[in-house]
């Protein structure tokens, strides 16, 4: 989809009216480093198995290096992580380093973070200019209960809806 487009652009738009939480996914790039990036397309799949997905563009500067991870970890983002999470969402800057983690072998789990989730890659299903990964959850943690979500709603990071 190409967003020069008027029509493609109103459906972006009308996509943005429907307000999602805020994760990073974390991972070991093939440099072993800890990297990670931003995306808004979480959704939980089955409880029985526990299963969830997330899409990733086709296009993605990281696309080659997600597709090919077995494992990595949702990070559930608070309204005080909006740095990390402008930093993840940049071409070419998905460097996690500097920044607070807690090493796990599925990736890295953020500090200050909601909670994580830990997945396997079960499937990935390539639809449209998008690749839709699910995964098996392998484990999780609710880190905070009192913090409030990092969103992302009409094209912007938001810490509320006003």
């Amino acid at each position: 989809m190409k967003s020069e487009n008027p029509q493609n652009r109103n459906l972006r738009d009308i996509f943005g009216k429907f307000a999602t939480g805020v994760c990073a996914i974390s991972f070991y790039g093939k440099d072993k480093k800890p990297r990670g990036i931003t995306v808004n397309s979480f959704a939980s799949v089955s409880l029985n198995p526990p299963l969830t997905l997330w899409c990733i563009d086709n296009s993605s500067d990281v696309y080659e290096e997600i597709i090919d991870k077995d494992k990595y970890i949702f990070n559930f983002l608070s309204e005080d992580q909006l740095g990390i999470a402008k930093l993840l969402s940049m071409k070419s800057n998905h460097s996690l380093d500097g920044e607070e983690f807690i090493d796990h072998e599925f990736g890295l789990i953020l500090k200050n973070s909601l909670g994580w989730i830990a997945c396997s890659r079960k499937e990935i299903i390539p639809s449209g200019d998008h690749s839709i990964i699910i995964g098996n959850v392998d484990n999780f943690e609710i880190l905070s209960k009192n913090k409030k979500p990092l969103l992302f709603w009409s094209g912007e990071f938001k810490n509320k809806i006003s």
